[in-house]
């Protein structure tokens, strides 16, 4: 479909893992295989989705996140200085529904030390299987300052929230420019700590701060033609539930200022709040319609997406819009969303023909 930097038919990112892989995954743990023969499934899986993604047509590849255990341990592997701890959270479903889930809860009880690149040998094995455009996605750093500190620990180590926010930005720039490098036609940030602020909830002063910093990590980068940075912001996504519901309006105008050229948001349904807040995206900035559900099996139909983007195109031009699915299909990867392999390439490909219809072909 399109060649371009608006990639019409985009997807957040992650997709549900294949048994294999979960299972090789748990052998890791038990100590029955070793890292390399996890790697061997891990490149199977990903040659496999991205197969997927070809057949569904979507515009832009990701390896499904297939390496990571999450969408924070791309960061969390490659870094000294970070801890983990498991927990219960309550999450939210349809009809009331509430479920205790076990969450992984990460901290920094020490001084940042890179063992590696974030994204280590990533595009590399995708450049073995594609040549198709690709996206990458990273940690937003507004999220890790503000969801990795802990006080009475972090603050042994940085002698303030800036003072990590800052170095957090500039690892997080340098992986956008060594992606970028790479040949990657658009990098991704997933920042669902937005979400605690809506409806005008939260600490003004820590809004303040994962502002400014994942302003701080797009600021300046220079983007090779027809190369992009998205922001996704969601309200959390863990076994087809959410943590938080509410409309966009309470931070659209400072979150639309942000220096990216994208931003991916939760349109699935009516948690998300009304196409309102659009007016304030700043001219010639794309918005991903995220109206296409990942977390049911239920499929929207042609007819209600582009009613949805007719809509949208009350506050955004037509030129600058674009769809998705609302978050990704697995943002955890034990914990996937509650559809099939089948549902997700179905979705997938619902997102390719509605974008065609939409858009036409684009040269």
């Amino acid at each position: 479909m399109a060649n371009s930097s608006k990639f019409r038919a985009d997807h957040v990112g992650s997709l549900l893992r294949p048994q294999a892989l979960l299972e090789a995954r748990r052998r890791v743990d038990a100590g029955m295989i070793d890292e390399e023969e996890l790697r061997i499934v891990e490149d199977e899986a990903i040659a496999a989705a991205v197969k997927l993604q070809k057949d569904a047509a979507i515009d832009i590849f990701t390896d499904g996140e297939f390496r990571r255990l999450d969408f924070r341990t791309g960061f969390v592997d490659a870094f000294d200085g970070v801890s983990m701890e498991v927990t219960r959270k309550p999450w939210h479903g349809e009809n009331g529904h509430e479920e205790e889930l076990v969450s992984r809860q990460f901290f920094i009880d020490g001084r940042l030390r890179q063992k590696r690149r974030i994204t280590e040998g990533e595009v590399a094995y995708l450049r073995t299987v594609t040549s198709s455009p690709l996206k990458v996605t990273l940690i937003a750093p507004g999220f890790l300052v503000e969801r990795f500190w802990r006080d009475g620990v972090t603050d042994q180590h940085y002698e303030s929230r800036d003072e990590l926010a800052a170095e957090l930005a500039s690892i997080t720039r340098a992986e956008i420019e060594a992606l970028f490098e790479e040949g990657v036609h658009y990098v991704q940030l997933d920042n669902p700590g937005y979400a605690a602020f809506l409806n005008g909830e939260g600490d003004a002063e820590a809004l303040d701060l994962m502002l400014r910093t994942d302003a701080a990590a797009a600021e300046g980068v220079e983007r090779p033609r027809q190369r992009s940075i998205g922001l996704h912001v969601c309200r959390g996504n863990q076994a087809s539930l959410w943590l938080r519901e509410g409309g966009y309006d309470a931070i659209a105008e400072r979150l639309f200022d942000l220096p990216y050229d994208r931003f991916l948001l939760e349109y699935d349904d009516e948690r998300s709040g009304g196409f309102d807040p659009l007016r304030l995206v700043p001219e010639g900035k794309m918005v991903v319609l995220g109206l296409v559900s990942s977390k049911s099996p239920q499929l929207e139909t042609l007819g209600e997406l582009q009613a949805r983007i007719d809509e949208a195109t009350a506050y955004v031009d037509i030129d600058f819009l674009a769809l998705s699915p609302q978050c990704g299909f697995a943002s955890v990867s034990d914990h996937g969303n509650k559809l099939s392999v089948d549902d997700e390439f179905k979705k997938l490909q619902l997102v390719s023909d509605a974008a065609l219809a939409t858009w036409g072909i684009e040269l």
